[in-house]
């Protein structure tokens, strides 16, 4: 194997190693970040409530399952690391080293006076590179601080669960007051109607609870007496009752005793001097009138 060819897989290894710890530092980030979530929402408290089979500790889920989660998210993150192509990156950070890299290796198999000397000089470029300069260490640093700052915090949410976590009853509380399914059961039904002992005192005033029995009602600012008084004398009581009796008689179409009174008739005296043939054709026309 030629000699750049060594160097250059030393150089990738490097590469690849910083990009592996670069991963785990996501990995880790990402991981402290959702669990310290799990711990503040009490995610404990869910499971416990779920119906689900659970084979295992629950206390053992939220670790389990952010641990996961960061892994999933960080693979995501880096899926295009292996396809990164190492040669370009290195041209780009060393100018003297553009396509002659390239191409030594795509013609690596090959050899003849010119190749070799490319290689050779390759070679001596190779020398000054360094996997550092490829993937900053500034870079690597400042993520290695985020790392540790999110760590920090989650170890110090995790000894004091009780003083981040959100309580219990307050969950409880927040579920009650979605779901309808409050502690006070049908109480405010009570309170919107009143409470049974202020019946009594409903209506002395004009104002008060419907339920009660007011004296007084107010109409457009008025106050109106309900009182009702008994009445002076007695009554008429009802001792027989005969179906035959009290019939209703239907009154004749034409009072007879209209044209002798004093009362306005309406026009019904000019009607009574209409000829008997003129009464039967307005009688008519006025029951026909009254089945349209």
């Amino acid at each position: 194997m030629d000699e750049f060819l060594v160097k250059l897989q030393k150089l990738k290894s490097g590469i690849f190693s910083r990009m592996k710890l670069l991963f785990l530092l996501d990995v880790v980030a990402i991981f402290s970040i959702f669990y310290s979530l799990f711990i503040v929402v009490n995610l404990e408290y869910f499971l416990n409530k779920t119906t689900f089979y659970i084979p295992f500790q629950v206390n053992f889920i939220p670790l389990a399952l952010a641990l996961f989660i960061g892994a999933g998210i960080a693979f995501l993150l880096h899926r295009k690391d292996r396809k990164i192509n190492l040669y370009l990156l290195i041209e780009k950070k060393y100018s003297e080293l553009k396509e002659k890299l390239r191409t030594a290796y795509d013609n690596r198999d090959e050899s003849n006076i010119i190749l070799d000397a490319l290689k050779s000089e390759v070679s001596g470029g190779l020398d000054k590179v360094s996997s550092a300069h490829i993937l900053t260490t500034g870079n690597l640093i400042s993520r290695l601080v985020i790392t540790v700052i999110f760590l920090s915090g989650t170890v110090i949410i995790a000894q004091n669960p009780g003083t981040y976590a959100i309580p219990v009853q307050t969950i409880e509380d927040i579920s009650n007051t979605i779901t309808g399914n409050g502690e006070k059961g049908g109480n405010e039904t009570m309170d919107m109607a009143g409470r049974p002992e202020d019946f009594d005192k409903a209506g002395e005033d004009g104002g008060g609870n419907i339920k009660g029995k007011p004296k007084i009602a107010t109409i457009e600012g008025k106050n109106i007496d309900l009182a009702i008084f008994p009445g002076y004398e007695s009554g008429y009581e009802l001792k027989d009752v005969s179906q035959t009796q009290n019939q209703f008689i239907k009154s004749s179409a034409f009072p007879v005793d209209i044209l002798g009174s004093n009362v306005s008739d309406g026009g019904y005296s000019f009607l009574m001097k209409k000829t008997e043939t003129e009464k039967q054709l307005i009688n008519k026309y006025a029951v026909e009138r009254s089945k349209i």
